[in-house]
């Protein structure tokens, strides 16, 4: 068995997996006009700018355009289920991103 080294991106990333759970939470249990999850695509994009190769940044902007179309109310229910594909994209990734895949 290996040694798993737990670093500062490891911490963040792990942080912004847990954050990616939470606003996928509230997309379905919250009310759609919150401006959480613009806060979180905010923090993810400045996630994407530090570490870059991390994250592709067309998935981040997907997931960001997605967000202010609910926020706004452009198709508010169709719309969130279409941004189900860049935060699953983004979970995947930091998932392989903390366990090393």
């Amino acid at each position: 068995m290996g040694h798993y080294p737990f670093t500062l991106f490891n911490g963040i990333s792990l942080l912004m997996l847990a954050l990616t759970i939470a606003v996928v939470w509230q997309r379905f249990r919250g009310r759609p006009g919150s401006n959480w999850p613009l806060l979180y695509y905010a923090a993810i994009g400045g996630y994407t700018l530090g570490f870059s190769g991390g994250l592709h940044p067309w998935w981040v902007m997907a997931g960001a355009a997605c967000a202010a179309a609910i926020r706004f109310g452009l198709y508010a229910a169709t719309v969130r289920l279409v941004e189900l594909v860049p935060l699953g994209y983004v979970a995947w990734r930091l998932a392989g991103l903390v366990l090393m895949w």
